[in-house]
């Protein structure tokens, strides 16, 4: 059977008209926790539908009208409370724009974060904290008060808590009066403390056993310790009775130990 021209320029034209849709999905997916805010999508049109196909929340479809140019993700909608882990799964058809989320720090950890109390728990020699609202994914460090500033003598992961939202840290009190609080920095930058606790310790005191050193700085008992040099670089730390200062140069040093602070000279 012939077909005439007309007939076969027919259907040249249907095919090179025709623009079959890709219908390969991805999947976009943001972490964080609920803090009553929702998600806003926005969502480009590809040829004749929008790029978004479905919504997920903790692994369930959400009932969100995603066929608009902009949505929200409903979070009200789905029983959470504040302060609840959320994992959103955007699937999405690939093509010429994907789908943006407009205000992803809505989900971030800590916007609803604050200690609540602060305390010491004496037969442990620990201190302790207890926090409202989710810390997300941060690290708590353990801060005391020594030599005229706030020093880090320890941290702790935000998942290891003791109990529901109670945290607690070993600590090692110098001779005297002692100040320790915690501190979190939360995504944005944004710094929190808990309330400083006081603590006025029988531990003895350290004394530093020579001003003039060669190899070694020896210390009376084990002690939490910094060595500066005379411009204020600091050049060792840790804690122990006795430092290796072999491979400093010849000169003088200032010294953080226990709870003072001293100039030493190394010949």
């Amino acid at each position: 059977m012939r077909l005439s021209l007309l007939t076969i320029l027919f259907f040249v034209s249907l095919v090179t008209q025709a623009k079959p849709q890709n219908n390969m999905v991805d999947r976009l997916t943001i972490n964080g926790y609920y803090f009553g805010k929702n998600l806003v999508v926005i969502n480009p049109l590809n040829g004749d539908r929008f790029a978004v196909e479905s919504v997920e929340v903790n692994g369930a479809q959400t009932s969100d009208e995603i066929n608009s140019s902009v949505f929200e993700i409903d979070f009200s909608a789905l029983a959470l409370n504040q302060g609840d882990p959320v994992s959103v799964s955007i699937n999405y058809y690939v093509g010429a724009e994907n789908p943006v989320v407009f205000n992803p720090e809505a989900l971030e950890a800590a916007s609803n974060f604050s200690f609540k109390t602060s305390y010491l728990e004496k037969k442990t020699e620990k201190l302790a904290w207890t926090i409202a609202g989710s810390p997300g994914t941060e690290v708590f460090e353990v801060e005391q008060y020594r030599w005229e500033k706030w020093v880090r003598v320890g941290t702790v992961n935000a998942k290891d808590s003791t109990s529901l939202n109670t945290y607690s840290c070993k600590i090692t009190p110098h001779f005297g009066k002692n100040l320790f609080r915690v501190k979190l920095v939360d995504p944005k930058g944004n710094i929190a403390y808990s309330a400083p606790v006081k603590l006025q310790s029988k531990t003895p005191e350290v004394m530093l056993l020579k001003t003039t050193v060669e190899t070694q700085i020896e210390f009376s008992g084990e002690t939490l310790y910094q060595i500066y040099d005379e411009k204020g670089s600091r050049l060792l730390n840790g804690t122990g009775s006795i430092v290796d200062v072999s491979s400093l140069a010849a000169g003088k040093y200032w010294v953080n130990y226990d709870n003072k602070t001293e100039l030493i000279k190394k010949k």
